[in-house]
Formats: C-alpha cells, structure tokens, sequence
C-alpha cells in the first residue's frame, strides 16, 4: 500500500511539468523504457479522459454519461494502440532518426497531456450539458449537432496542444530540425484520423435526439465521422 501511494504521488506530482511540455521531465522519461512510461501517463488517459467522456454524455441522463465515461478512454487507448506502430513508421520512412521506441515514448507522453487538456476542459462541457434543451423540444437537434461540432474542436484543440508542446523535444531527437517538422506534422494527422475513426465507431456519445441510449450503436459501421461533422454544420446553418 506505501508503495502504490509512493507511485500515485509521483504520477500526479508530474502534472505540473507535464502541463508546461517540461524538457527535463521529457528527457528523463526518454531515458525510461516505455513500459515505464505507460505506467504513469495511463492513469492520467483514464483520469483525464474519463471526466471529459461523462460530460459528453451528461445530456441524455447519467445513463449514457456513464456509458461515454467508459468508453472514450478506450477510445484514445485503442488510438494509442493503433499509432504506436503507424507513428514509428512515420518516423523511419521521413528519415528522422526516431526510434520505434522513442516514438511510442513520445506518443505516451502527447497523449498524457492531451488528457490532462481535456480534463481541465470537462466543467465547461458538464455545465453545456446540464443546460441543455429537453431532448423532446423543438431545438434538441440543432443543440446536438452544436454539441458535436464544439467536442470536434475541443478534442482537436487539446491533440494539436498537446503534439505541440512536444514539438521542441522532437527537434531535438530528430536528426535534423526540417525532419522533425515534418514527423510532427505527419504524426499530429495520423493520430487525429485514427482516433476519429475510432471514436465513431464507438458511438454514441452523447445520443442522437430520439434514438435509444445504447452502449454501441448496431450501425457502428455505417457512414463516417466526416459526414456526421458535415451534416452537423448543415443542421446548424439551414
């Protein structure tokens, strides 16, 4: 028991450094294996992800709120499990001289503080819920599609923040600065896309205005997140 609580102090002793994308702690994580590092950003994921997936469900009753709190973690875990390989090949075939090691450590980290984003994020999208029309009422789906658009771009904020703030660790790793860039960019997309794809697959999130609250949808499979986002702005607009 001391020694777990020796390591959750630790774990949450490094937000602070986390949040300001400090080279030390980045330095010194990189000098661990990344079965080091997981152990201590996956608790932040589920932390920090877990609180913002309630308040995107919030809207349809704590039901579905319970449901979105489950599963968008497993959500940005399955795009960690994804990228981990597809980042790594990134690397190697821009030239960067980032190991598959160093870029999964890499990705663990981003991932930490893309949490950590979206947590301290989460009461404003509790209170955007709570204050949400009845999902019976005239405008339940014009507020959904708004819902929809504004997590589109808090979660984007939060992924091109938090790659951001790696950015000068990833210069410095990289053989030269030009293949660092463009490693950043191409694993910024690349984690973006993916964990798109995912996450509307593993709809809903917050329920579509008169459909039954389901853990998965039975069409997970059918249309794309690019379509929902553009029918989203069409709702909104006409």
């Amino acid at each position: 028991m001391p020694r777990l609580l020796s390591r959750l102090t630790e774990i949450f002793s490094s937000i602070p450094a986390l949040c300001r994308g400090d080279h030390a702690l980045i330095d010194h994580w990189m000098r661990q294996s990344p079965v080091f590092i997981l152990c201590r950003t996956l608790p932040l994921i589920i932390l920090g992800c877990g609180s913002y997936g309630l308040s995107m469900g919030l809207w349809r009753g704590w039901e579905m709120a319970s449901y979105a709190g489950i599963k968008f973690p497993l959500v940005v875990i399955a795009t960690l499990a994804v990228n981990a390989l597809i980042n790594g090949m990134f690397a190697m075939v821009l030239g960067s001289g980032i190991t598959m090691r160093q870029s999964i450590q890499f990705l663990f980290t981003a991932f930490a503080i893309f949490a950590l984003i979206l947590g301290a994020l989460s009461p404003i999208t509790i209170g955007m819920a709570l204050q949400g029309p009845l999902e019976e009422g005239p405008d339940a789906r014009t507020f959904h599609s708004i819902t929809l658009l504004t997590h589109v771009f808090m979660i984007s904020y939060a992924g091109i923040v938090s790659h951001s703030m790696l950015l000068g660790a990833l210069k410095k790793y990289a053989h030269t600065k030009i293949a660092g860039i463009q490693t950043f960019f191409a694993w910024l997309v690349g984690n973006l896309f993916v964990g798109a794809q995912i996450g509307w697959i593993a709809r809903p999130f917050f329920g579509s205005p008169g459909n039954d609250i389901q853990f998965l949808r039975d069409d997970k499979f059918s249309s794309s997140f690019y379509e929902s986002v553009f029918n989203s702005f069409q709702n909104i607009l006409f």
